[in-house]
């Protein structure tokens, strides 16, 4: 081989189209066989901006506006105007953007007679961008016109993206700002990381698909150590695995890059996507997986860097938070029961009462962080009781009148002892003992409360405080039959107790049977019956 023919063959090596750009799509549309082998021989071989041309062609205005519906990313239309009729082109042009609304892809008319459509009249009326005499179009004005209607159509793109882009990441900033007023709430975690993942991809990652992943108790499952792996949030067609724990074969096509990730605890780079790294200094592994490639600037990094170190952080906080909160109703819990086993009497109560005033506060309308709350304090409606003296605490019989001043005197005593409290929880149960004597009527005590003055958790615990009373075994009585116990409450309705919340006890009666049963104390006795 002599070196011109190695030139020539190392020139058509370098001058063969890459495969990786998709061509520009250009509809021919005319009834004249001719004049789409001319166009495709006037315009073949031409590249702009590195993508080919790829030339479609129709030969009626209803075979074009067939091929523009289900092709949403023609570029160009070269439109015959006259065709099965006169005006078929025109036709067509109006079509593509009154009815079609397609607004983007550019067209050029070409006539053949130029005087059935004359050209300031149909520059005038129809919204297109040039109009040409096919006797005018030879070969290097056709790849002139071309060229520049698709220079335009690429602006027109361009500025699409980046509105798209723009409207994209507005989403993002409000998620993140309507997440950041209760940003230690279970929920609001999530609508913080999918603000982050709307902004990253707004930013850098336009249309990639993402996930944001939290793995907790260990490194993770894919490196077979025990680990729990959530999705936080998900994009694109990862959506449907939002708040769900994946096993291996979920993430089977990133294993690789995660193991590598957790072992060198650093971010990944792969060819088709990528694997963010980000752990807080006690908080869980968490990663940023984005669905294909990526390439970064320095300055792009460091912004994914900082969005994901802020979610983790968040994680982190949120994670502290509840721990906070399981720990204060722990002790709730615990400090309940001591205060219950001074009556020998009332083993399950605080269960009962708390799964009570859950089921009530729920078929009440409360969220399920408010009626976790009330289940939560609920437990302390009796905690005055515990300055009450044994000897009228546990005393069989009927009380007498200073007695029963005393014993009536729990109610303040509980609120006393919480009154001061900050956490959310206490302050409940300060309300919740304040008020759980209170009546509908005003006939109750200490405060002598009606109606809607006291609080809907007073109102709830009041209610579940009888039933219980009444379904029970105490050392003063039997419990009552349960038809006995359901007709007291209905008798009770608007004169002791809220109407609402007596409806709302039938309503989930089911329910609160099977806790009744569930924690029953398996006992009775006999006194008479003096009353709480």
């Amino acid at each position: 081989m002599d070196q011109n023919e190695d030139n020539w063959l190392e020139d058509d090596l370098t001058d063969t189209p890459q495969p990786t750009m998709p061509p520009w799509n250009v509809l021919v549309v005319d009834d004249e066989p001719d004049i789409h082998q001319v166009t495709k021989l006037a315009l073949a071989n031409i590249d702009f901006l590195g993508r080919p041309l790829n030339i479609i062609s129709s030969y009626s205005g209803a075979e074009a506006l067939d091929v523009l519906r289900t092709n949403k990313d023609i570029a160009l239309v070269l439109l015959d105007v006259v065709m099965e009729s006169e005006n078929a082109g025109l036709g067509v042009a109006r079509a593509i953007r009154e009815d079609l609304h397609n607004h983007t892809v550019r067209i050029i008319l070409r006539t053949g007679q130029p005087g059935v459509a004359p050209e300031r009249q149909v520059i005038e009326s129809y919204d297109i961008n040039d109009y040409k005499a096919k006797t005018e179009l030879t070969r290097d004005k056709l790849f002139t016109a071309v060229l520049g209607t698709l220079r335009s159509y690429n602006d027109i793109m361009t500025i699409e993206h980046q509105r798209s882009m723009l409207e994209a990441n507005r989403r993002g900033l409000l998620k993140v700002i309507e997440a950041s007023s209760t940003i230690f709430r279970q929920q609001s975690i999530r609508q913080f990381a999918q603000g982050v993942l709307e902004q990253l991809q707004a930013l850098l990652f336009f249309e990639q698909e993402a996930l944001y992943v939290v793995i907790q108790g260990g490194l993770t499952a894919l490196t077979g150590q025990d680990g729990e792996i959530k999705v936080m949030y998900a994009t694109g067609g990862y959506q449907h695995l939002c708040g769900q724990d994946l096993d291996n074969g979920d993430l089977e096509r990133f294993k690789s890059s995660i193991d590598q990730a957790i072992q060198q605890e650093h971010s990944i780079y792969a060819q088709d996507h990528f694997i963010g790294f980000f752990k807080s200094p006690h908080g869980p592994v968490n990663l940023l997986i984005i669905d294909g490639p990526v390439a970064l600037s320095h300055p792009d990094t460091s912004l994914v860097e900082l969005f994901c170190r802020n979610v983790s952080i968040a994680y982190e906080n949120l994670m502290l938070s509840h721990e906070i909160e399981d720990t204060q109703r722990t002790i709730i819990y615990q400090l309940s029961e001591v205060i219950e086993h001074r009556s020998p009497d009332t083993g399950n109560h605080i269960r009962r009462m708390a799964e009570y005033s859950w089921l009530l506060a729920k078929a009440m309308g409360l969220t399920d962080e408010e009626a976790s709350i009330v289940r939560a304090a609920s437990p302390l409606h009796d905690a005055g009781k515990v300055a009450i003296p044994d000897a009228v605490l546990n005393k069989p019989g009927p009380f007498t009148p200073e007695e029963r001043n005393i014993m009536d005197g729990h109610a303040e005593m509980g609120y006393l002892l919480f009154k001061e409290a900050r956490p959310r929880t206490l302050k409940m149960a300060a309300m919740i003992a304040h008020e759980h004597h209170e009546k509908w009527n005003g006939q109750g005590y200490p405060q002598g409360l009606s109606g809607e003055a006291i609080s809907l958790a007073g109102r709830i615990v009041a209610l579940a405080d009888v039933y219980d009373a009444l379904s029970q075994a105490r050392c003063y009585k039997k419990p009552w039959p349960q038809e006995d116990v359901l007709n007291a409450i209905r008798a009770g309705r608007g004169t002791q107790f809220d109407p609402d919340v007596v409806d709302a006890f039938f309503r989930v009666l089911p329910q609160i049977d099977e806790v009744r049963l569930r924690f029953a104390e398996n006992r009775e006795q006999e006194t008479d019956h003096p009353g709480t």
